[in-house]
């Protein structure tokens, strides 16, 4: 499931508990988070993945803040 996804889909509860287990505040959460305005820390990052209890996966956490990169080229000469 994509990082947003995960946060639209939880309730005001649900989301507070989540921020608070990834040691941030909702605020910071909804904004900076959820719409990836800024760079987050290797341990948010893992925070992220870890407190979404399954739902979102380092890669698609990864995905979301734009540090993946495909690369299509194999052994260029």
């Amino acid at each position: 499931m994509k990082l947003r996804e995960y946060i639209n889909r939880l309730d005001i509860e649900e989301l507070a508990a989540y921020a608070e287990r990834c040691h941030i505040a909702v605020s910071y959460l909804r904004i900076h988070v959820k719409y990836a305005s800024k760079d987050p820390s290797v341990s948010l990052l893992k925070s992220l993945t870890r407190e979404s209890q399954g739902y979102v996966s380092l890669t698609e956490v990864l995905d979301h803040f734009g540090i993946t990169e495909v690369n299509t080229e194999r052994n260029p000469e």
